[in-house]
């Protein structure tokens, strides 16, 4: 579904938005059982073969299981988040991980502060190296599992959570979308 011009939701486990410019860009990549459905979905915008870069909110299954999907994307991540992937990977991958995704999580590139023309904010609190991305000229803010609208917010009862950091994290992105930001949560809650 187009939320603007240029910009594509699709619904799986978890979220999964296409941004066509100012390259071919994915926001998480959904749940590894929601493959066959995601990359079909991804092929009517954009083959997934010319996507350039994938990047992650953070490194749950429901939204990094397909990074595999995208074979000459750069995959992105919070510097936070690899570390805590590399160090403890069954506390994001409840079931089976390809070796494939798994090598391509472990050898993720850090996001910088800035991304394809989007801030990256830290938000720590559904894990520790959660972050947001923020599109100040279309106006949207990818909010990850930190917030899915106004009233209701990510867990904090994961292993790699940070109950105590959530509150300030929440705040933060809904006075953006107090502000006038148009939510895209990684879920349709």
């Amino acid at each position: 579904m187009e939320i603007t011009k240029d910009i594509y939701k699709i619904l799986g486990n978890g979220n999964v938005y296409v941004i066509l410019k100012p390259e071919f860009i994915v926001i998480d990549t959904s749940d590894a059982v929601d493959s066959l459905n995601i990359k079909t979905e991804i092929e009517k915008i954009v083959p997934v073969g010319e996507v350039k870069k994938v990047l992650l909110t953070h490194l749950h299954f429901d939204h990094a299981g397909n990074v595999n999907l995208f074979p000459n994307a750069e995959v992105y991540a919070s510097e936070v988040a690899i570390e805590n992937y590399n160090s403890s990977p069954k506390d994001f991958f409840f079931n089976d991980i390809s070796a494939k995704s798994d090598e391509i999580l472990r050898n993720a590139k850090a996001l910088p502060d800035e991304i394809s023309g989007m801030k990256v904010l830290k938000v720590p609190g559904h894990t520790r190296g959660s972050v947001a991305f923020l599109d100040e000229e279309r106006k949207l803010l990818f909010s990850g599992d930190t917030i899915f609208d106004k009233e209701i917010v990510g867990r904090t009862d994961l292993p790699n959570s940070i109950p105590d950091e959530m509150a300030k994290s929440v705040e933060d992105l809904k006075k953006l979308v107090d502000g006038g930001y148009k939510l895209c949560p990684g879920h349709d809650y």
